[in-house]
Formats: structure tokens, sequence, C-alpha cells
């Protein structure tokens, strides 16, 4: 009889072990930093992050929810430090932008088609200060 009670503990907790394991391997990209001041938001198709001090790596997920094609508008500013800009789309990490000291940019990256996830991934080197990033997902005109 106990080692019935014992034989169900250890399956249970194997399958919540499994559970937890393969939920985390979703998780293509992870954010590690340090911030101060830091205000983000994040929805499906529009996303923003501003602080006071970054330093690490901050990830960012928008979903393109239909088949049509589209395409990420951008813009950011820095007052001190250099951060570089990547977005992933199909498993492929591709340079978006770099932003340097007292830097500002905007602009577009290429056309996304399909149903998928693009991961926009937010890199510094070293301490920086003063940034305001801000992502969207626009369809693209035809």
């Amino acid at each position: 009889m106990h080692y019935e009670k014992f034989a169900r503990v250890v399956i249970a907790a194997a399958a919540l072990v499994l559970c937890f394991t393969l939920s985390a391997c979703g998780n293509k990209y992870a954010s590690r930093y340090s911030a101060m001041l830091m205000v983000r938001e994040n929805a499906p198709n529009k996303a923003s992050v501003s602080f006071d001090s970054f330093s690490g790596t901050y990830v960012i997920k928008l979903k393109n929810k239909s088949a049509d094609e589209a395409f990420i508008n951008y813009e950011a500013t820095l007052g001190e430090g250099n951060i570089k800009v990547y977005y992933d789309f199909n498993d492929e990490k591709l340079n978006l932008f770099e932003i340097e000291t007292n830097g500002s940019v905007d602009g577009k990256a290429e056309t996304f088609t399909g149903n998928k996830t693009i991961y926009i991934i937010i890199e510094s080197d070293g301490e920086c200060s003063d940034g305001r990033f801000s992502f969207s997902l626009e369809k693209s005109e035809k």
C-alpha cells in the first residue's frame, strides 16, 4: 500500500516537472536585464519600452494575427550608451537597427507574411540611459 502511494507521488511529480519543462521551451529568447524607472507596454501588434537606465537584454513579442502582409514600424531615442536591436522571424535573428549616444532612429523593417510571432531583441553594450523604443506591426499597402 505504501508503494502505491509512493508511485503516485513520483508519477505526479514527474508529470508536473515535464509540464513546466515543455511550457518553458516555447520561450525562444529570454529577457535578462537590470533597469531603473522602466515602463513597458506589450500588446500583440505594438510594444514600447522606456527607461532611465538599462543594461542587458529585453525581448518583445509581436504577433501577426492574419495571413496579410505586415511590416515593423519603429522609433527609438537614446541619451547615452550603445544598443543593438534585432528581430527574429522564421528562426533567423537579423539586425534591425543600432543606436548610440544622443541618437534617434525611425524606419520600417521588411514585410512579414503569415500568422507568426516576431521577436524584437534589444541588447545593450553596457549601461545605457534615457531610452525610448516603440514598435508596431502595420499592414502593408498593396
